[in-house]
């Protein structure tokens, strides 16, 4: 007999109590608000495979409410996401496109279900009547069924890889639970380094108001466009060198006041930036900081990161509230190990990007190079002729070429963006512009490879209006004129990028499935029971606060950027699991399945202390 195919859709509380279950085989719903084990857990029970609008969450409302699930949900097998599915179908949906309602109106022509409960409240489930509630929920549960099968379909046509699709459903879960597992940071650090930018925000801004009153500015402000182009301007008689796009005023954003190359400009770029740290990662932080109790005798607070399991259309995923993807190191410095005597791993795939342009390419001196050659030393010897420091111009401005070429940068833009980086190689940005050419030029000359890549992906673009990375995943890029199409050289870009930076997204994945596997062999626990514990461990921490640390069993993933895994470590097996996380991220053994002919083994740096982004030797 076929498996037997059940969606569920929950509504719960703001405060996290379950409201509603919603169930649907596709031919039937029916939701309930009493008694739901016997009402909804019986009929879960007899399920094989779930179906959801956002899987791991509705697996995580089963688990915390001791409703059944099986093991294979939590893994993230035997699920099907209609969310993930619709994304994979196509992934160039407007804001609010993937949302239930709006993707179910856009299969079948009904009659919208969700307005009557959105017009008491778009949130907060408590407030709507029980009927209307109980109705939005079979209708969710209903809906989610039909756009799970109807994409499973569309998929399957298309002749998606089924490895892909699985690979897709078991990466949400342990997204998810790193969510929960959340991260703790040190309130005294954060303190700390909120005062120390307020303290360098008032010194500069007293600077720059004693300019402007020098000038017979008496009301300015650092941050006020219009007072930044009189002091710059009218009053320094600085150049005009770009105006804004739509009210033709002289700019004052950073590129143009890096390029100013004037003392006032420096101290506005030191003002600005320290401002902006200030604004977004102290204050803009709060809102996401749950107080919890202490860690060794300071002050704590729980910090879950969020990263949305549907890769970008860079084809790297990306974080959200707060989005950690680009803080500095001193803001990284705020995170602490959750045990007093535990530490922050920091794992990276080393020169990841280089590496698998280079396979994808098939340019064997740049894989060379990046694998055992030097990396960018080996590169910067080549166009200068000289063995160049890590330090020094060369080196830098070898780094900024290369890295520039990878994402198809032209000339101009490149010869602008060393020129705002402080490398420059002449004093006349035209000579500039025209030494970047030749450097450039020389480049693509060393790696020939590189350039029939992307005339390669060019040609696939122009032909079938997408392109393919080498896990199978797609990205559209529609032309709606060929090579007239408005804007076609940032939809070129994205032809040639997005391959590898998919490709790049799929190893991390791949060694986050891997990694939490292991540590879950080593400790005899199954992918419910740590679900189950995570989120009991969070229910504790949000309502009674740590006491000496969060007392996990095991080394606790809970960040993922760009090319790093970032791992608490559990002070009892910290050897053993910094060893097991590079050896797994070496070999990755999902990526071997899902990309069989990848077969490069990947070097992993690592750094640990007791914050992240410290390296401290024992």
């Amino acid at each position: 007999a076929p498996c037997r195919v059940l969606a569920v859709d929950t509504e719960y509380a703001p405060s996290g109590e379950l409201l509603t279950v919603g169930l649907s085989d596709g031919s039937a719903a029916s939701a309930t608000e009493t008694d739901f084990a016997d009402n909804a857990g019986r009929e879960i029970a007899k399920a094989e495979i779930l179906v959801a609008h956002s899987a791991a969450g509705e697996v995580e409302k089963l688990l915390e409410n001791d409703l059944p699930c099986r093991e294979e949900w939590a893994r993230g097998d035997a699920v099907r996401d209609s969310l993930l599915l619709a994304r994979m179908w196509d992934e160039n949906g407007a804001p609010g496109a993937y949302e239930l309602e709006t993707l179910f109106l856009s299969c079948w022509k009904t009659e919208p279900w969700k307005a009557p409960t959105v017009k008491i409240s778009k949130t907060d489930a408590t407030l709507w009547p029980p009927e209307l509630r109980q109705a939005r929920c079979r209708l969710d549960a209903w809906a989610s069924f039909l756009l799970a099968k109807e994409y499973s379909r569309r998929l399957k046509d298309r002749g998606d890889p089924p490895g892909l699709l699985g690979f897709t459903h078991r990466l949400a879960a342990p997204l998810s639970r790193l969510t929960i597992a959340g991260a703790i940071v040190d309130m005294r650090v954060l303190e700390s380094l909120g005062q120390d930018l307020l303290r360098q925000c008032h010194l500069t801004g007293d600077r720059l108001r004693k300019t402007a009153l020098g000038y017979g500015m008496t009301d300015f402000s650092p941050t006020n466009g219009t007072d930044l182009r009189t002091l710059l301007y009218e009053h320094k008689k600085l150049p005009v060198l770009y105006k804004t796009k739509i009210d033709k005023l002289p700019s004052v954003d950073k590129p143009t006041l890096t390029l100013l190359d004037d003392d006032l400009a420096r101290l506005l770029l030191e003002y600005n930036a320290n401002d902006k740290l200030y604004r977004t990662n102290v204050v803009g932080l709060a809102e996401f900081i749950h107080p919890a109790g202490s860690v060794d005798g300071r002050p704590a607070g729980y910090l879950p990161f969020h990263i949305n399991p549907l890769a970008a259309r860079t084809g790297r995923r990306a974080s959200a509230d707060p989005n950690s993807q680009n803080w500095s190191k001193r803001v990284r410095g705020i995170i602490r190990s959750r045990w007093p005597a535990g530490v922050i791993g920091d794992f990276d795939f080393s020169k990841l990007e280089p590496i698998l342009l280079a396979w994808s390419a098939k340019d064997r001196t740049l894989y060379h190079a990046f694998t055992e050659g030097g990396g960018y030393k080996f590169f910067a010897k080549k166009l200068w002729g000289f063995d160049c420091g890590d330090d020094s111009p060369e080196y830098r401005a070898t780094k900024s070429i290369i890295l520039g070429v990878h994402y198809n940068m032209q000339t101009p833009k490149m010869a602008k963006e060393l020129w705002l980086l402080g490398v420059r190689f002449s004093a006349d940005f035209a000579d500039h512009e025209r030494k970047t050419d030749r450097l450039r030029r020389k480049y693509l000359g060393l790696v020939p490879g590189v350039q029939r890549y992307m005339d390669t992906q060019e040609s696939a673009l122009l032909r079938n209006g997408f392109v393919v990375a080498a896990d199978g995943a797609i990205r559209h890029l529609p032309l709606t004129d060929g090579q007239e199409t408005p804007g076609y050289g940032h939809i070129l870009n994205q032809a040639i990028n997005f391959p590898i930076q998919r490709l790049a997204s799929t190893v991390t994945g791949s060694a986050l499935l891997d990694i939490e596997a292991e540590l879950l062999r080593l400790h005899g626990l199954s992918y419910r029971e740590f679900t189950a514990l995570l989120l009991d461990a969070r229910r504790k921490v949000l309502t009674t606060g740590l006491n000496n640390g969060i007392m996990y069993p095991l080394s606790m993933i809970f960040n993922e950027v760009h090319d790093d895994l970032v791992v608490d470590l559990h002070p009892d097996y910290r050897k053993r699991d910094e060893e097991l996380i590079i050896e797994t991220m070496r070999t990755v053994p999902t990526l071997r399945m899902l990309v069989p002919t990848l077969k490069i083994p990947f070097k992993v740096g690592v750094k640990t202390g007791p914050h992240w982004g410290e390296s401290t030797k024992e």
